[in-house]
């Protein structure tokens, strides 16, 4: 265990994240640290909810990507801030595909480091019943939300103050599981609201329910990518490394193979032909060039998660977003002669 560590287990943020590491390890024993592949790594990286956001991780999962690497990469949905913990405390957990999470958990002082973004923007929608058609009606009510210190609790407050809400006044914010939970609650009218990941705006959409406003268009933040424990980084930057060639290979797959990923995302999301097709012109828009993002979008997101979570002390973004390893992987191909982003 690492002095920073050591320290953060001693704090009452430690006390937290070792009740929350122990329910992970309850969740994950026995089910994936246990032989895989053989000749193949086995790893387990993790998203709050089945979203487009983790399309390319699941297809370059599926084009055995993560294999070529010598990875056994498996996947499993969990609660954003039970995957820190998992991450930092029990190290049940190895990567995240939750950039944005990770980026708050740091602001507040987790040893955690995000490696890598996929996308240069958000995509959920905040939707809402029927009778609910803005902020007048919406006032009063509940919004639901997979956790509260995830990405989608930032498109949720943005989202909120974009129709006229005060996000901390006007309403209820609530936790409620993964999108389908989510959207279960919606149906039996239990909450007034939830921001939606695409592609479940589709399916709300076809129900009845109202699309209020795309976070989207009042954010542009970025919040999806890979992360990783600062120990995991510092003690296996081989594997890591491995993990960002994967990476590099999938973002570049997901440009060029149109039909092959449209397609994907029709049977992995169960959505029609002509609805996958819009989601995967949407997804290709939002995708980075290479897996890193300017400076200046870090630092508007690193003043903005500052004040969301009330931090004041000096951080550089630097010091949570490292692309170094990144940035090697694309050398390691560029020298192989090899096409990458």
């Amino acid at each position: 265990m690492t002095p920073a560590v050591r320290g953060l287990m001693l704090s009452p943020l430690g006390k937290y994240l070792t009740l929350a590491g122990l329910l992970a390890l309850i969740c994950f024993a026995g089910t994936v640290h246990s032989a895989g592949s053989p000749g193949l790594e086995r790893i387990l990286i993790t998203h709050s909810s089945e979203s487009i956001s983790i399309a390319p991780l699941h297809y370059g999962m599926e084009k055995g990507f993560y294999h070529k690497e010598g990875l056994d990469l498996q996947f499993r949905i969990l609660r954003g801030d039970l995957a820190i913990a998992a991450m930092v405390g029990s190290k049940e957990v190895d990567y995240i595909s939750g950039a944005g999470t990770a980026f708050a958990a740091a602001v507040k002082g987790f040893p955690v480091s995000v490696l890598a973004h996929d996308f240069k923007s958000v995509f959920f929608y905040l939707m809402a019943q029927p009778n609910v058609r803005g902020g007048k009606e919406l006032k009063g009510g509940k919004v639901a939300v997979s956790s509260l210190g995830g990405t989608g609790a930032v498109a949720t407050r943005a989202t909120l103050r974009a129709i006229g809400l005060n996000p901390d006044r006007d309403v209820t914010v609530i936790v409620i599981g993964s999108a389908s939970v989510r959207m279960a609650a919606m149906e039996a009218g239990s909450i007034q609201a939830a921001v939606m990941p695409v592609p479940w705006n589709f399916r709300m959409r076809k129900k009845g329910f109202n699309e209020l406003i795309y976070a989207g268009n009042v954010m542009s933040q970025p919040l999806t990518g890979i992360a990783t424990s600062r120990e995991k980084l510092e003690r296996n930057p081989d594997q890591v490394r491995k993990m960002l060639r994967g990476f590099l290979v999938t973002l570049n797959a997901v440009k060029r193979e149109k039909k092959e990923v449209t397609n994907f995302i029709e049977r992995k999301y169960s959505i029609e032909p002509d609805v996958a097709e819009e989601v995967y012109g949407v997804m290709v828009q939002a995708l980075t060039e290479d897996g890193t993002v300017p400076e200046s979008a870090l630092q508007d997101l690193l003043e903005q998660t500052k004040a969301e979570v009330g931090v004041k002390k000096d951080i550089a973004s630097s010091s949570i977003v490292d692309y170094r390893l990144l940035k090697e992987a694309a050398k390691h191909f560029r020298r192989q002669g090899e096409s990458v982003p």
